[in-house]
């Protein structure tokens, strides 16, 4: 099996920034994305700069966490009047049988606006494309369709297609509990991927898929997300020496996106 291993959230925080490039570095990581929005961006991109030669560096469309590029005025529908993003709970307490359950409907022109903004900001700080488009968090009808929009604006691979494919095996993400950071390391994606539980290598599939989300837990990262200490844990479990053997044993060829066949794009 030729395997996917994704780190999401490149860059959420200085600490899970450094995080995401030890499991490059000691762990089976080879696909990150970029949180471009994020005032400490160009130093986090500086960092993983003499790795771009070995790993697909993508970027992370979000409009849910952190500080907008445009700003509220530009982008009402998305913020706070001081320019940070509604929250996850807060955008799916907006969305209701009103509106379709996706009160960005009416607003895909600001979305579309704000993440063009997050893919330019991408290409100033690394100097060409993403390697790939994913979508953070917050997902609807709209967020998935405009960043497959943009994705194939600037002939990107987008994940959510790379998912469907027939000769993709999602490994499921089955090993979080979605608790308190005292609950979160409580999690075992070692014997998650170890036991195969998400039927991944069983299913015999030329590729596999594996989203995970390494780092260090540092204080940002508490202010920010409810995903904070199974960081911690997804990064101990990538770099693990049963992790390691398991690749091994198994005759996984670790790729990127960059890897993948060029019809796979978006169009």
């Amino acid at each position: 099996m030729k395997l996917i291993a994704q780190s999401d959230d490149y860059g959420i925080t200085p600490g899970c920034a450094a995080g995401a490039l030890a499991g490059i570095r000691h762990g089976i990581i080879r696909n990150t994305g970029l949180f471009a929005n994020m005032p400490w961006a160009k130093e986090c991109v500086d960092e993983i700069r003499p790795y771009l030669s070995d790993i697909a560096f993508g970027i992370d469309l979000n409009a849910s966490t952190g500080p907008s590029l445009l700003g509220h005025d530009a982008v009402p529908a998305l913020t706070h009047e001081d320019d940070s993003f509604y929250g996850s709970r807060e955008n799916r307490a907006m969305d209701n049988d009103e509106n379709g359950h996706d009160h960005l409907s009416g607003a895909a022109d600001q979305l579309e606006a704000e993440f063009n903004a997050q893919i330019q900001m991408y290409i100033k700080l690394v100097g060409h494309v993403p390697d790939y488009v994913h979508n953070h968090a917050y997902a609807t009808a709209t967020t998935m369709a405009v960043s497959k929009k943009l994705a194939a604006k600037y002939h990107c691979i987008w994940t959510d297609s790379v998912m469907k494919k027939e000769n993709v095996a999602n490994a499921g993400m089955g090993w979080y509990r979605y608790g308190g950071p005292e609950e979160q390391l409580k999690e075992d994606m070692i014997s998650y991927l170890v036991e195969d539980k998400g039927g991944m290598l069983a299913s015999g599939k030329l590729y596999g898929y594996l989203v995970c989300h390494c780092g260090y837990a540092d204080a940002p990262i508490f202010a920010l997300s409810s995903f904070n200490t199974c960081r911690v844990k997804d990064l101990e479990a990538v770099t693990s020496s049963e992790i390691l053997k398991w690749v091994k044993d198994h005759g996984i060829e670790l790729i990127t996106f960059r890897d993948l066949p060029r019809d796979w794009e978006e169009k």
